[in-house]
């Protein structure tokens, strides 16, 4: 077998590997939610010990690509894509990390005497932070630009609902401040929401550079897609 084929060979496993972990971070998030809907403390436990999960994939996959890098000296195509799921992965485990951070202010709702309903604002962006992330892992899997470059759009849906819910959560604590506690917690669970959108984001922007071979900010991304609809309106128009 010759060493290219072996190469190609390693790379694919690495990309399964990286999928088996995108998996293992969405579920995380995902039970992280549903212990935050139903005050799950169970629920919330299993989030906290699937945590070193992730922490080993990151730190196993790590290390495969410095070894792959070292054995193969890869250059071009193949040095982005493993540079890039080396920054890819990064941003994985801080997400498995801000689902631990719900799980464990979950825990601390749990223990407040006083019981709160969790607003439905709250709700509304843990749907929208999981649709990211599985559009993110999705355009991964798929090596789609289009569909990177769309998770990078959905971001700012996320940033106006935390901002909204922000808001919510401190009206709240003026008008019952008997209930601060657990409404703390509500808000430090809706900026954790949030910085998971940002690393959503961040892997799109990892996926657009390996794709095209030139790094760009989510911001330029942004002004890109934005002319090109501009021009594409205007060709419709005529």
């Amino acid at each position: 077998m010759s060493q290219r084929i072996t190469y190609q060979q390693e790379l694919q496993a690495l990309h399964q590997r990286m999928i088996r972990m995108g998996s293992a971070v969405e579920e995380a998030i995902h039970m992280a939610i549903l212990s935050l809907i139903d005050i799950d403390v169970e629920m919330a436990k299993k989030v906290i010990a699937k945590d070193d999960e992730i922490d080993d994939f990151e730190r196993s996959i790590t290390q495969d690509c410095i070894m792959l890098i070292a054995r193969q000296q890869p250059v071009a195509k193949d040095l982005r894509e493993i540079t890039s799921d080396m920054k890819l992965i990064t941003d994985l485990e801080r997400m498995g990390d801000h689902a631990e951070d719900i799980a464990k202010h979950v825990l601390n709702i749990s223990r407040s005497e006083k019981k709160i309903t969790i607003p439905y604002d709250v709700i509304q962006l843990s749907n929208q932070t999981k649709a990211m992330i599985h559009a993110a892992l999705d355009a991964y899997v798929s090596r789609d630009l289009e569909q990177a470059k769309s998770v990078i759009l959905m971001d700012s849906k996320i940033d106006k609902l935390y901002q909204n819910m922000k808001k919510y959560l401190k009206k709240q604590m003026r008008l019952d401040p008997e209930n601060v506690d657990p409404l703390v917690e509500l808000l430090l669970i809706s900026k954790h929401l949030e910085r998971i959108g940002d690393h959503a984001e961040n892997v799109a922007e990892w996926i657009v550079y390996y794709i095209e071979g030139e790094y760009a900010t989510s911001s330029e991304i942004k002004k890109e897609i934005k002319q090109e609809r501009k021009k594409q309106e205007q060709a419709d128009q005529e």
